[in-house]
This record gives structure tokens, sequence and C-alpha cells, in this order.
């Protein structure tokens, strides 16, 4: 790496460099994990928005890092105040939100820090968010992972392809047309 590709990688302001990207296949129709963790059913969530499916069909995962990776390739349609939810619309159309922890928006932003924002294209793998899972434990805060597809009745199908134990960056859900 050159002394440039490690002056672009530091944020400005910041002292901590922007993680390295994991590699996923290039599929459109795939949602990849954006961490690595275990993975939850979505009506075991417990946030009755999600549970119910209100935001779209989808998973959750008990995260094992602090680093959350595109879970799609597209562009971020939407992001919040507080840091910890992005909207990413996937070149196939899908609407995939990318929502870390349960009640985290009491955070206010605190323990979050987001590497894209509203407009910016993004590639699968790629590190758009850290989160400070140790301020959630201190604040009673449940730190799952929602992965959902929003406009889910635009498909066919919106299934999980795993179970258990993910890294970042494998196959979790396939949207369907």
């Amino acid at each position: 790496m050159g002394l440039f590709d490690k002056l672009s990688r530091t944020l400005p302001g910041a002292r901590r460099q922007v993680p390295d990207a994991v590699t996923v296949a290039q599929d459109p129709q795939t949602v990849f994990a954006p961490v690595a963790g275990s993975v939850v059913a979505l009506d075991a969530v417990a946030d009755p928005a999600f549970a119910q499916g209100m935001l779209g069909r989808g998973v959750g995962i008990k995260a094992e890092g602090d680093v959350a990776f595109a879970p799609v390739s597209g562009t971020v349609v939407a992001d919040v105040k507080t840091k910890h939810a992005l909207l990413i619309r996937a070149e196939c159309g899908a609407e995939v939100l990318l929502h870390v922890g349960l009640d985290s928006v009491r955070l206010r932003g605190a323990g979050f820090r987001t590497y894209v924002r509203k407009g910016d294209d993004v590639r699968a793998g790629q590190p758009v968010m850290s989160f400070d899972r140790s301020l959630m434990a201190e604040r009673g805060l449940d730190d799952t992972v929602v992965v959902t597809v929003t406009n889910s009745d635009a498909f066919a199908a919106v299934e999980p392809v795993c179970a258990g134990e993910v890294s970042a960056g494998s196959e979790l859900l396939r949207c369907e047309r």
C-alpha cells in the first residue's frame, strides 16, 4: 500500500482508518451478511416492528464484530442522523435496510461512525459503518443487526439462505423476481 492509499483511507478529522472491505461474490440477487455472528429468525428479533415483518422480510444477526459492511451493491438512498441505519437500493431493485441495534436510536449517534451517506454508491462488502457494542451493552440495548428487504412485496420471494453462524460477506438472503 502506497502513501496515497494510506492517506485516502483515513477519514478527514479522524484518527481511525476505514476498515478493509470483505470479499463477496458479486450476485445481484443476493443480500450478503453485513457482520459476522449468529443468524436469528426475524420473528425472534426482540422488536415487534421487525418481528412482525412491518419493515420487510429478512433476518437478524447477533454480531461478533463492530463493523458493518454493505450487504448489496447499489446506492445509499437514506441515512439517519443517529447513524445506526442505512437504506441501500440494490442493483436488482431491492431496498435493503441495514439497522444496527434495537432501540439504538436512543444513543443519538454516540458510538456510531458512518463511512457513507445518502447518494453514495457502494459495493457489497464495503465498510459502511462501525458501532460500539460495549456502549450498547452498557446502556442495556440489544446489539442485534437487522437486515430486511423493505420492498419484499416487489419480489416473488425473499428467503434466508443460511442459518447458524455467518461470516461478514456470506450469502444471507436471496431475492427472486
